[in-house]
Formats: structure tokens, C-alpha cells, sequence
């Protein structure tokens, strides 16, 4: 009788140990895979930007920007996915600065969207980078060339760009400085260029103040 006693006392609390160790097991289990998600869906790691840009339904560009070991030297990534017809492409380049923005546009009115990816440098020769995709029906990209500053624009540069749209075409506004002020504190007016696209090639030319103000 005793035996049985004891017997059945040893069961019980085997049963229970073992209830209790699974039990935060299984916890454990759950919050291992709902951390796991939070990374998956998150940005994090080497990837410090992400936006997607919804062209149309079914057709979407994620722009993402990743890299160890600097802030402002990278790569820049497009994923392109059209859902509808079960195509994904992949465009890469390297990337100078920190991405500012990314958007969509057709500029040019082809029905071809470009992707723009505006990044912020250090320098001011390297202050504002640009980089255009133009993507056609099939899902191939094409680089456009963002023009540059002229060496005589260069000299008065010291970065502070803002970049907006106006009726179809990019515009570029920054301070201008003498060439002295190197810390950029007096700023001895302000300089406009608007950017067209025709074809694959930009043009570019300085709107004059007079012009502004109409």
C-alpha cells in the first residue's frame, strides 16, 4: 500500500515537471518566430532604406539601399515586381551618399516609367547624386544619365539642394556662395535648373529670376 502511495506520488510529479518544462519551451518557440518575422518584414542589418513604389496594380519598384561599414558608400537595390504576369527583375549600382528619396516618373510620356533615387553626399562635389532608371514593358532598365554641374557652377556649390516637381519637369534649386565662403554661411543668391527628358537624354537649363517670379 505504501509502495503504491509513493508510487503514484513520483507519477504526479513527473507529470507536472514535465508540463512545466514544455511549457516555456513553447514559449520560446513563439517568440523565437515572432522576433524572426519582425526581422523578415523590418529594415535592419546593412539596410538602411527602403520605400516601394506602386506604379500601377500589380507592378511595384522596392528601392533599398544597404551597406557595412560607412554611412555615406553603399549599393543601391530596384526590385521590380509585376505580379499580374509573375515577372521580377533586378537592378543594382553603387551608391554614393545617403538616399534621400525615390519616386516614379515619366517624364519623357513614353508610358515608360523611370525610377529617380536622389542621395545626399558629404561633399559638395558630390552633395546631391542622382540615379535613373527607365524601365520598359518587359521589365529591362536603362541608366539615364543625370547631367552635371558646370565646372563655373561647381565653384559657387556648396550643396543645401532642394528638388521638387512643376508641370512635368524636375527642378533643382541650391544657394550659391562665393567661392571664399567655404563654410557656406553667406549665400550671395540662389540658382534654379529645371531638367527635361526626351528620348533618353536630359537637358538642362537655368531658370533666370525674372522667370521665377511668373
Amino acid at each position: 500500500m505504501r509502495f503504491t502511495i509513493i508510487a503514484g506520488a513520483f507519477l504526479a510529479l513527473t507529470i507536472a515537471a514535465c508540463s512545466n518544462s514544455d511549457q516555456p519551451k513553447d514559449q520560446g518557440l513563439a517568440q523565437q518566430e515572432g522576433q524572426n518575422k519582425e526581422a523578415i518584414s523590418g529594415i535592419g542589418g546593412p539596410f538602411r532604406f527602403h520605400k516601394a513604389i506602386e506604379v500601377k496594380p500589380g507592378l511595384t519598384f522596392d528601392v533599398v539601399s544597404w551597406g557595412r561599414g560607412s554611412e555615406h558608400v553603399g549599393s543601391y537595390l530596384i526590385l521590380r515586381s509585376d505580379s499580374s504576369r509573375l515577372k521580377y527583375r533586378t537592378t543594382s549600382g553603387e551608391l554614393e551618399g545617403t538616399i534621400v528619396d525615390a519616386w516614379n516618373m515619366d517624364m519623357d510620356s513614353d508610358g515608360n516609367p523611370e525610377i529617380f533615387i536622389q542621395s545626399k553626399g558629404e561633399d559638395k562635389d558630390s552633395y546631391l547624386n542622382m540615379y535613373v532608371y527607365e524601365f520598359n514593358d518587359s521589365g529591362s532598365a536603362q541608366e539615364l544619365r543625370f547631367p552635371d554641374l558646370t565646372s563655373s557652377t561647381k565653384r559657387t556649390y556648396q550643396g543645401k539642394d532642394s528638388v521638387y516637381i512643376k508641370e512635368g519637369s524636375l527642378y533643382r534649386e541650391f544657394p550659391v556662395f562665393d567661392e571664399a565662403d567655404t563654410a557656406a554661411t553667406n549665400p550671395t543668391g540662389k540658382k534654379v535648373l529645371e531638367y527635361v527628358l526626351r528620348g533618353s537624354s536630359f537637358s538642362v537649363k537655368e531658370v533666370k529670376e525674372e522667370d521665377q517670379k511668373k
